[in-house]
């Protein structure tokens, strides 16, 4: 597992400690592969707020989070809660929100 900062930041085998890093960033990417991996983003529109992703295995399962309560915008709190399961293989981060699937075609 690796987790990738928009600063440049490449942390191999993160802990949860690690996922602090996450705030101020202004992408996050924590992932297996280059193909499957959750990822955040600032929010264009809500400062302060993350718009959050995740893909399984290519473009055509990759979906974002619609559940926030502005256009897909979360707390950076709800996020990293996401990053922390996902990188203890806790699947419940999938169930904590409701996903679109993108088309990236």
């Amino acid at each position: 597992m690796q987790l990738s900062l928009e600063s440049g930041a490449n942390i191999e085998n993160p802990t949860t400690a690690h996922l602090a890093l996450i705030e101020g960033e202004e992408f996050a990417i924590l992932g297996d592969d280059p193909d499957t991996y959750l990822q955040c983003a600032k929010h264009f529109e809500v400062p302060g707020q993350y718009a959050l992703e995740y893909q399984a295995g290519s473009l055509d399962e990759h979906f974002s989070a619609v559940d926030g309560a502005v256009d897909g915008a979360f707390e950076l709190d709800r996020v990293k809660s996401a990053f922390g399961k996902y990188l203890r293989g806790d699947s419940t981060w999938k169930t904590d929100f409701k996903w679109e699937k993108m088309d990236l075609g």
